[in-house]
């Protein structure tokens, strides 16, 4: 009677013990959702982090003779505004791409850094080179188009690897996505010289 007695004991302490685990770690993951439910809709609010292509120069974006390699120099400048009042943003990967007509043109990678919290950072890519791009009669005509005018447009993409860091903590990492598309007057056109480059608002796609 005393073993069955003491066998039963063992099992309730088991139980307990069981009952006791179960409760802890769903408090512990009760408060890990709510802290990443506030980092992610701080992150997330409207303008919490904002991101402007802010200056553009574009001194080449010719086809050669054969209408099938496309030369481009161009120079972008980024802004990025952190407005959150408590997160910090580690940027471990910033690659910026641009497009024309579908057609990706070229790759500028910045090396990683660190964004303090309510800080504004200015960021500089340049994309130099050439490609083969094969347009079709539409994108052709689009491309008379904008040389007579002396405006491109093109397509900006941020692929970013983000974490954000509250007080001493570091989360895991976002892979967010930045998409801009801007209009940018070819510097030896006089088409229209004078109007300069209009500053232009992302949008982050997470």
């Amino acid at each position: 009677m005393c073993c069955l007695c003491g066998c039963c004991e063992s099992i309730v302490k088991i139980l307990w013990a069981v009952i006791a685990f179960a409760i802890n770690s769903l408090i512990t993951l009760v408060i890990i959702v709510c802290t990443v439910s506030f980092i992610v809709w701080a992150m997330l609010r409207h303008d919490a982090v904002k991101f402007r292509v802010q200056g553009a120069e574009l001194t080449q974006f010719t086809f050669d003779p054969d209408n099938t390699n496309l030369h481009y120099n161009l120079s972008l400048g980024f802004s990025i505004r952190n407005s959150n009042s408590r997160l910090g943003i580690h940027y471990d990967r910033f690659d910026a791409r641009i497009y024309y007509d579908h057609h990706r043109l070229a790759t500028a990678s910045v090396p990683p850094f660190y964004q303090g919290h309510k800080s504004t950072v200015a960021v500089g890519t340049v994309f130099q080179g050439q490609n083969l791009v094969l347009l079709g009669d539409r994108g052709r005509g689009r491309f008379e188009d904008e040389r007579r005018s002396g405006v491109y447009g093109l397509d900006v993409e941020l692929k970013l690897r983000t974490r954000l860091m509250f007080g001493l903590v570091n989360t895991w990492r976002f892979k967010p996505r930045v998409r801009c598309g801007v209009k940018v007057q070819l510097s030896s056109s006089d088409a229209v010289r004078g109007s300069g480059f209009q500053s232009t608002d992302c949008r982050i796609h997470f």
